[in-house]
């Protein structure tokens, strides 16, 4: 569809030193909506907007410590934790100046991330970033800072970062972009209940994200194996045995760390996944068919690829989305409790459904929905599965690179074991993850209803000027 832009006077070319026609077209839809609102630059709430470090090498990266933040780290309006890395206080404190604390933001500056925004969650004390993201720190009141965090999730925010941003081999942003971001103001009695509900978003999040972690160390005890104690070697040799039981053979399908792995586990009844779920296949749409979130409409639905897992659970704010009626088309019929194991790219992401999610399941991803006539919950399954030395190690063991691409065949993913703990154990295991994700289910369903009430309420308010 070509956009026209109707005016573009010379005062505001020379001001902007921009001439790109998408400058002043968006230029003209905002202004149409934010022109009605009496609003202040976000540098009006903050008491800093910074870049991250510049200079930290990644040989500083540890496995503890304070976290660090990354630009792949910022989904879902929270921080994922899958590749989180963290570096030692000493090169914290030094770089004091761009420590967040939770309720502060981080914002990614450049490439394919333009406009991902996080909250720091309530578990981290602080955290700090790395140069490709832009952290804000407030100063101003608690409501304040929540209604600001809230309106950069909407299209009308996200639409003014991609308009200030400037292209050259990728998009990117630079800090006065970020400090005139202008924030329309409401009513202070409308923006406190707008607040109100991201406190109630931000407990959620945290309080299913501990239930997850509670459960998994829960699961930890009572298979009582000291994994630390189970090293990788780099030598071996494999029998000819083993490789014609499978007529597979890979240097990671023999290493000793997941067959001694496996063999600890089998001091436990184990069953293949295969004896366990029933297996679905996900849907490629063609990239023709996505639609960005600033320009999809109401009915579009998320559509999840690999990249779109998010602590456990699958995002419903992705990077695209697609038609209603290829969602009709393809009838995935995907249901609360099915669990998704990513088989393609960055193999061995897990997530569980929920009842907010109505999303189309890509094909990078084994859809596995527990079986009827199994014993097993659907929660103890993903729980195994989310485990690095269950569902990580034996997807390793039999990922195979096609062409560049690391690819886990469906039927070798359902040979994984899964071992069978007591009875009362595994149900003390699922009783957490079902209020864990519940708790999720709660959140995305508030998250969609004050998301959609805000964007509405922009629509259709007078001025307050």
């Amino acid at each position: 569809m070509i956009k026209v832009v109707e005016k573009a006077n010379f005062t505001e070319v020379k001001k902007s030193n921009r001439f790109d026609s998408k400058y002043y077209y968006l230029g003209e839809v905002l202004d149409k909506i934010l022109s009605k609102f009496e609003t202040h630059p976000i540098s009006y709430f903050s008491k800093s907007i910074r870049k991250g470090i510049f200079d930290l090498n990644s040989r500083y990266y540890q496995t503890s410590g304070i976290p660090f933040i990354r630009i792949s780290n910022l989904m879902s309006y929270t921080l994922d934790e899958k590749g989180m890395v963290y570096i030692p206080i000493k090169n914290h404190k030094k770089e004091h100046k761009t420590i967040l604390v939770p309720g502060d933001l981080a914002l990614s500056k450049i490439g394919k991330y333009l406009g991902k925004i996080a909250q720091i969650p309530l578990r981290y004390d602080e955290v700090n970033i790395s140069q490709n993201i832009i952290g804000v720190a407030f100063d101003c009141e608690d409501y304040l800072r929540k209604y600001v965090f809230l309106y950069l999730t909407t299209p009308l925010a996200i639409n003014q970062i991609l308009r200030v941003s400037k292209q050259h081999n990728q998009n990117k942003l630079t800090l006065p972009d970020i400090r005139e971001l202008k924030i329309p103001l409401l009513s202070e009695d409308s923006m406190k209940s707008y607040a109100k509900v991201v406190d109630e978003l931000s407990v959620l999040e945290n309080d299913s994200y501990n239930l997850i972690k509670q459960a998994q160390s829960l699961f930890y005890e009572k298979l009582g194996i000291n994994f630390k104690d189970i090293k990788k070697e780099f030598t071996f040799t494999a029998t000819l045995k083993s490789i014609r039981e499978e007529s597979f053979f890979s240097p990671e399908y023999s290493n000793p760390l997941y067959n001694k792995t496996i063999s600890a586990l089998e001091k436990f009844e184990t069953k293949q996944l295969s004896e366990l779920v029933k297996p679905y296949k996900g849907s490629e749409v063609g990239s023709d068919n996505y639609n960005l979130y600033t320009d999809k409409i109401d009915s579009d639905i998320p559509f999840i690829r690999t990249s779109d897992i998010v602590n456990y659970e699958v995002d419903n704010y992705p990077d695209f989305f697609i038609a209603d009626e290829i969602y009709q088309e393809l009838n995935q019929n995907v249901k609360p409790l099915d669990i998704v194991f990513s088989k393609d790219g960055s193999i061995g992401h897990v997530a569980m459904l929920t009842e907010s999610d109505k999303v189309i399941i890509g094909s990078g991803f084994l859809i596995l929905r527990t079986r009827k006539d199994s014993d097993i919950s659907p929660y103890y399954i993903f729980c195994a599965l989310s485990i690095p030395e269950i569902g990580g190690y034996q997807s390793k063991k039999r990922t195979v690179i096609a062409s560049t691409i690391p690819h886990l065949r469906p039927e070798n993913l359902l040979k994984t074991r899964i071992p069978i703990l007591p009875k009362n154990d595994r149900d003390d295991i699922s009783a957490i993850l079902e209020k864990a994700f519940e708790k999720k289910s709660l959140r995305k369903q508030k998250l969609d209803e004050i998301k959609k009430k805000l964007e509405l309420e922009f629509e259709s308010i007078k001025t307050i000027r």
